[in-house]
């Protein structure tokens, strides 16, 4: 964990969030490795939810790439994927001006 990280508080979450600033960027951050679904998806959309400008990024570790997520809101913001040496997946979310205001995440979870 990086040195300034701290808790962050999300309502309905089902794992621990976190927050550190670096660069003037907030990072907000939460691991769904250990989930099974619908658990990825809900933590995702709710911290998607906080994703308001550019200078924030959505970090989610998650055990595989969540496939339903990415169908749902992939097109409205830039997403970098880095496998981790362990088997997971890091996706880094990042604000898309014109396009992350339009997604609808009301819907916590996935249809199929």
């Amino acid at each position: 964990m990086k040195p300034n990280t701290k808790p962050l508080h999300v309502d309905n979450a089902t794992v621990p969030f976190f927050t550190h600033t670096q660069d003037d960027i907030e990072f907000i951050s939460f691991d769904t490795s250990s989930c099974v679904p619908p658990e990825p998806m809900i933590n995702a959309m709710l911290a998607l939810e906080k994703l308001t400008s550019p200078n924030i990024k959505i970090v989610m570790i998650n055990h595989k790439s969540p496939l339903g997520l990415l169908a749902k809101v992939g097109h409205f913001y830039d997403i970098e994927t880095e496998e981790l040496g362990d088997g997971k997946l890091k996706l880094v979310f990042s604000y898309k001006i014109g396009e992350s205001e339009k997604a609808d995440l009301s819907k916590k979870s996935c249809a199929g």
